[in-house]
């Protein structure tokens, strides 16, 4: 059987049917966007790309695998890093912050606490003024 491909914005999840050993790791794993009752049987619209990502990566036979979007314009931001004395780094422009567990979260600008003080560390909540 050919390889089929399920595509959204984000990224292409692919399907080699002929490398399936149906152990459902995906169904039971994420069952909205993989449903073998339904026609196409995988949904992208029903989880976030990073979800299906996690997902993906767990099938045991690498029937299912993901192809990244590639995108035909690269856009170049400017990122601007200020230190305001006796207070926090200022980032500005996006940015991609991991937290210690790894999660992450795209900022348009963010400051980075340089005291320690602050309630939201590593964020700067204006402790440094105390």
């Amino acid at each position: 059987m050919a390889l089929k491909e399920y595509t959204n914005d984000e990224l292409t999840v692919v399907w080699q049917p002929g490398l399936c050993i149906h152990s459902a790791k995906c169904v039971h794993g994420l069952g909205k966007v993989f449903d073998p009752n339904r026609k196409p049987w995988i949904d992208l619209s029903q989880a976030t790309g990073e979800t299906i990502v996690n997902q993906v990566g767990k099938c045991p036979s690498g029937a299912l695998s993901i192809k990244k979007q590639e995108t035909t314009t690269m856009k170049t931001e400017s990122v601007k890093v200020q230190l305001m004395s006796g207070g926090p780094l200022i980032i500005k422009g996006l940015c991609e912050v991991l937290d210690e567990e790894g999660k992450q979260q795209t900022k348009e600008s963010v400051a980075f606490c340089r005291c320690t003080k602050s309630a939201n560390f590593p964020y700067c909540d204006g402790s440094h003024k105390n």
